[in-house]
């Protein structure tokens, strides 16, 4: 329901209900002349009550709701307050263990296209797809995956993978 709405609404409610007081002052006014039109007030003085009910009950329905949409707008701000914070610590985080496979890169005494050979076999490439995205041929990075695994003494991919990924789980 858009504001508009909840305006109108809340007028007409208020309209309905003066308007019906209206009429049950002049039924009152009436029915002290005549004793048959107080069955006729009776009922506009219910219809009042009733009015009167619905626009309370549609002005607290509003304070709820602003209430409510306030208390939302705040979360959501301290949850984005909160993403942004933990996105700021996923990307220092990254940078400073990219930092740290540069070096052992480095231990290794890896040569800048072993380096990049590694990285690649480290975020899942194939020999095919590393080669496909180097330019070179599968037999070239080929040599270069035995080289990477004789320089840093390991077993194979599985192995390089292992020595990067496992303190982290």
């Amino acid at each position: 329901m858009t504001q508009f709405h909840k305006v109108f609404l809340g007028l007409f409610f208020l309209i309905v209900t003066l308007f019906s007081s209206h009429e049950v002052y002049d039924e009152l006014m009436e029915a002290r002349e005549n004793q048959a039109n107080i069955t006729q007030a009776g009922i506009e003085i219910i219809f009042v009550i009733l009015s009167f009910s619905a626009m309370v009950y549609f002005i607290y329905l509003l304070i709820k709701q602003n209430k409510n949409q306030k208390e939302l707008e705040f979360n959501l701000t301290k949850v984005k307050q909160q993403l942004e914070t933990s996105n700021i610590k996923l990307r220092d985080g990254k940078k400073e263990y990219q930092e740290v496979i540069q070096w052992q890169f480095s231990e290794w005494s890896l040569s800048p296209s072993e380096k990049e050979v590694a990285l690649l076999m480290l975020k899942g490439l194939s020999i095919k797809e590393i080669s496909q995205s180097r330019s070179t041929k599968e037999k070239t990075v080929r040599k270069q995956a035995s080289s990477i695994y004789e320089k840093s003494k390991l077993g194979g991919r599985h192995e390089l993978s292992a020595w990067f990924f496992e303190d982290l789980l």
